[in-house]
């Protein structure tokens, strides 16, 4: 089977480093492409003409908004999975209008950035398993999106163990004791991805916090630290 080509618009450079990764992991998609600006994605666009776009709306010379619009005026024949901090509705409403098929709102969890992924990889193999379809199959297509994602938030967790984990949070005890994915990873012994992955699941349980801190050449880099409760 042909791989899902995917290009990534996102002018964070650890962020498009996530996202990368977390692709990796799925051998069905193919990054063929990264983009920081609006004027480069399009050109991307226009070479590649890739079947998924994972976007940013705010970027440097525009919009992600402008590059569905374009994408929409060029005939695009891919689909869009937007990914960005943007949570105004009128923004959400215009990129459902036009067609997203999934919108992601920053900081993304990791689980929720995989199962979209495979969401979208389901959604296009049923798209391809046949020339005509049946009510049920277009059922199915159009339930993919919706049925799916509440299926899986009681679902057990993917590629977390759980001594692992709690291992990972005694690590935390103390707030002022802060961590990358690049120190979790040599402390587990493990790869800065999986790392990574305890380190989101201990901010979506709500036990870590996460923030972006700028090193010495400017690179981004996502800190994580123990959540402060307040005892007052």
């Amino acid at each position: 089977m042909d791989s899902i080509t995917t290009l990534i618009v996102e002018d964070e450079p650890m962020l498009a480093e996530i996202l990368v990764d977390t692709i990796k992991q799925f051998p069905q998609f193919a990054v063929i492409g990264i983009a920081d600006k609006l004027e480069s994605a399009k050109k991307l666009l226009r070479l590649y003409q890739p079947q998924l776009i994972l976007l940013d709306n705010f970027l440097p010379d525009g919009k992600g908004l402008d590059l569905i619009r374009h994408a929409v005026n060029t005939n695009y024949k891919g689909r869009i999975i937007f990914i960005t901090a943007d949570n105004h509705m009128d923004t959400i409403s215009e990129a459902l209008r036009m067609g997203v098929f999934d919108y992601l709102i920053k900081p993304v969890h990791y689980q929720r950035l995989q199962h979209t992924l495979e969401r979208f990889a389901r959604y296009r193999s049923s798209l391809r398993s046949s020339e005509q379809a049946s009510q049920t199959h277009v059922d199915a297509l159009f339930n993919i999106q919706a049925k799916e994602h509440t299926e899986a938030a009681g679902s057990a967790l993917r590629g977390i163990d759980e001594s692992t984990f709690n291992r990972v949070l005694q690590l935390f005890t103390d707030p002022e004791i802060v961590h990358t994915a690049d120190t979790l990873a040599r402390i587990l012994g493990s790869s800065k991805t999986t790392a990574r992955r305890y380190l989101e699941q201990g901010v979506k349980n709500d036990f870590l916090e996460a923030e972006i801190s700028y090193g010495k050449v400017g690179r981004p880099e996502r800190i994580y630290h123990g959540k402060v409760t307040d005892t007052a």
